[in-house]
């Protein structure tokens, strides 16, 4: 049975129910289990207990972090992930805030690519509109792009499709380029 920590930081609950969207839709999977946890109350050890980690992160105003992850970040300067495979997935609002569509997404991802994670689970962004965000790379966000304001109704589909992609990416191989 793999061992997956899922790591959120939720202040209105949004963040949270995805998390558990996820989770739900990774135990139809065979041999996965998911450990859910919120950062506000985790810590740099309780992470690196699982090889395989998914971190959810809703932006805040215009392109804030959340308060827990904001809290969280700077542990990462201190943490060696050589060779952890993390999905991510983000929470935000394209029509509200097009200039910043999942810019804590990108922020994270950062910090846990200099830590020397692997992010996996990229996901295509020509669904979405908005206008900049620090979460694309080329054509692709570094992990799930949800919006619960604008396009709630895509949102399962696209965890059942995104699961289904990360699973495979934790399976194999799989180094980005």
């Amino acid at each position: 049975m793999a061992k997956v920590g899922l790591f959120f930081g939720s202040s209105t609950g949004n963040t949270e129910a995805v998390s558990y969207q996820i989770k739900q839709e990774m135990d139809t999977h065979d041999g996965w289990e998911v450990d859910v946890h919120n950062i506000g109350s985790s810590t740099p050890e309780k992470l690196m207990e699982y090889d395989y980690l998914i971190m959810g992160i809703p932006t805040w105003n215009t392109g804030e972090l959340q308060d827990d992850w904001d809290i969280f970040l700077p542990n990462f300067a201190n943490m060696d992930m050589s060779g952890k495979k993390v999905a991510m997935f983000g929470l935000g609002d394209q029509n509200g805030y097009g200039y910043n569509f999942l810019d804590a997404l990108g922020i994270l991802a950062d910090e846990v690519m200099k830590s020397g994670a692997y992010v996996i689970g990229l996901w295509k962004s020509d669904t979405y509109q908005f206008e900049e965000s620090k979460a694309t790379i080329e054509d692709h966000f570094l992990g799930l792009g949800v919006d619960q304001e604008g396009q709630e109704e895509m949102t399962t589909n696209r965890i059942k499709t995104w699961v289904a992609q990360v699973i495979e990416q934790f399976n194999t191989n799989y180094e980005p380029a």
